[in-house]
């Protein structure tokens, strides 16, 4: 019998020195993020599933215990890795791949610290962020919020000008953060002829003029020369309402703000003071207290635009985020460091 007619067999199975993938995912976060792209990858039957009720505090710590994972594949759900067992001298984790964004909550500093390598959805949903956070800018100046009661008036009663529509076309842009989000805007920006300033403590001057984007030499004076200002600032100790009563109150009357970074970075009773005066124009993605419910202070503000913390990804994208965890992993396997490895500078700006 020639090699050719030979009957296929089974791969071998993985050397017991293979390192050992588990996924801590909730159901829908594995079919939502996982399912469409794990056929691409030849380590998928490797990849061990934990069970949701193992996310239990009591269980956790256990369940760590008995698979003992090289590669962790995180989610939203993944309950935060203890530092003591980490700290372990036989601790086997030395990868996590997060699929998706900030990793504050999962992971402890030290890991990092101690050579451990973490990776999430870097700057793959930017994109899809910095576009929700244009819809909410021109919906705010297009008076998105007033349209309903608008509608609800008898045609005799209504009057165009009582919309106070405005266009995004030559107004002055300030960016709060000179991250990924802000710097997709700024292509999104272009076609609309706006001149663009921004402020990010920490951020040289020179990448603000990479990008050609003007640097303000505070927050305050951003706020004061902006029509439109886009929070897309991280939050961290350093940052939490750094957005002030004070910095609110710098922005030009009517002026638009939006919201697509985290809201601890704003004053909550200030900026719901703000909207409820009319003085300012409110479209939010993001606030303090979350989910947004009908008891929400910002549900009273007259005409904001509130959306549910869905900037990104989107639906259609969850995938991607999949397939970029999986395709780190496929690096860790071949004994590569995944190139968007989050350093600890990344880990100490990021929310």
């Amino acid at each position: 019998m020639s090699s050719v007619d030979k009957p296929l067999s089974s791969p071998p199975p993985a050397p017991a020195t293979a390192p050992r993938i588990v996924a801590a995912l909730t159901a829908a976060e594995r079919t939502r993020f996982l399912a469409p792209v794990l056929a691409r990858y030849d380590f998928a039957a490797r990849i061990e599933f934990a069970e949701e009720a193992e996310f239990h505090p009591d269980r956790w710590v256990d369940l760590l215990e008995r698979r003992r994972p090289a590669i962790l594949v995180s989610g939203w759900s993944t309950p935060r890795l203890p530092e003591s067992w980490l700290a372990r001298p036989d601790c086997p984790l030395r990868h996590i791949c997060h699929v998706v964004g900030s990793v504050r909550q999962l992971v402890p500093r030290s890991f990092i610290e101690h050579g451990g390598v973490v990776t999430n959805w870097g700057e793959s949903i930017s994109g899809q962020v910095a576009e929700h956070g244009l819809l909410l800018a021109l919906a705010a100046l297009r008076n998105l919020g007033a349209w309903p009661g608008f509608i609800a008036r008898p045609v005799a009663n209504r009057g165009i000008a009582d919309l106070r529509t405005r266009s995004l076309s030559g107004r002055r842009v300030g960016l709060h953060g000179f991250g990924s989000v802000a710097r997709a805007l700024l292509p999104l920006l272009q076609p609309f002829n706006v001149s663009i300033a921004a402020y990010s403590a920490g951020v040289p001057v020179g990448i603000f003029e990479r990008h050609g984007v003007r640097p303000a030499p505070t927050l305050t004076a951003l706020f004061a020369e902006s029509d439109v200002l886009f929070e897309c600032e991280s939050l961290t100790p350093a940052t939490r309402e750094f957005v002030s009563a004070a910095v609110l109150a710098a922005l030009p009357d009517d002026a638009v703000f939006v919201n697509i970074g985290r809201g601890g970075i704003v004053d909550d009773a200030a900026l719901v003071r703000e909207g409820r005066s009319g003085r300012l124009r409110l479209a939010l993605d993001v606030v303090t207290d979350e989910p947004v419910t009908p008891a929400s202070p910002y549900a009273a503000v007259p005409g904001i635009v509130l959306s549910p913390h869905i900037g990104g990804p989107t639906l259609d994208h969850y995938a991607d985020c999949g397939a970029q965890a999986l395709a780190n992993v496929a690096l860790i396997l071949a004994g590569i460091r995944p190139p968007d490895a989050i350093s600890l500078e990344i880990y100490d700006r990021a929310t």
